[in-house]
């Protein structure tokens, strides 16, 4: 039940959903229809089955799709005895201006591992010979933590999970050849030591970002026939 849930929401990921803040309007890439599932790197893999990945040797990241959930009301679980503290289930929305921040943290975060890891030349335009990379990150949920704080003292948001998912299309065409991607939680950092000052609540963010534009990379090498 749950992988038919993840099939769903992976195929659909992009159209309009009912959230309360995005940054982003939806799409559709030509021939969604038309990929079929392979095993993959990521939980779901759909992959046009003419699709010749051989023959890129380019890809042009574009900006990253941001949508979020809804956190719905929230409540509170109470103190019992010293080992469950208080804790919010509902979880919270940031403000506009952090979700802007967060975009532009995973668009870097990706430009910059695609740099070091795919064997593609990163490029700003399309040609026959070009991939448009696609990224969505979806369904957003936040958490607070307590070891960052925002300038006026309170408790930061941080990226609790999403759903995260790569499109890869054709230069010259504009049809889709690929889709991949699952949901995947984000583990908070746990210290001092693990929060880039430049980057602050959204420290964590990043590297969740990092590990799944890797796993892509590993994904292109595979489709491509390059799997070392």
């Amino acid at each position: 039940m749950k992988k038919t849930c993840l099939m769903i929401l992976l195929m659909s990921c992009c159209a309009a959903m009912g959230v309360a803040k995005n940054l982003d309007t939806g799409y559709e890439p030509e021939g969604l229809d038309e990929l079929a599932k392979q095993k993959g790197v990521f939980k779901t893999t759909l992959v046009r089955p003419d699709a010749d990945f051989s023959r890129y040797t380019k890809l042009h990241p574009r900006k990253v799709m941001l949508v979020v959930r809804d956190p719905g009301p929230q409540t509170t679980e109470n103190e019992t005895g010293s080992l469950i503290g208080s804790r919010n289930r509902g979880g919270v929305m940031p403000e506009y201006e952090e979700l802007v921040e967060l975009k532009e943290v995973i668009n870097e975060t990706i430009v910059t591992e695609l740099s070091c890891n795919s064997d593609l030349e990163l490029v700003h335009d399309s040609d026959p010979e070009t991939l448009v990379l696609r990224a969505a990150v979806t369904d957003v949920v936040f958490d607070k933590t307590s070891k960052i704080r925002t300038a006026d003292g309170e408790p930061a948001p941080v990226l609790s999970q999403g759903t995260i998912v790569f499109d890869l299309i054709d230069g010259e065409t504009g049809v889709i050849q690929a889709r991949v991607g699952e949901r995947r939680k984000c583990r908070p950092p746990k210290g001092d030591d693990s929060i880039d000052v430049n980057l602050g609540s959204w420290s964590s963010a990043a590297g969740w970002a990092e590990v799944a534009v890797s796993d892509l990379c590993q994904e292109l090498k595979r489709v491509r026939g390059q799997a070392g």
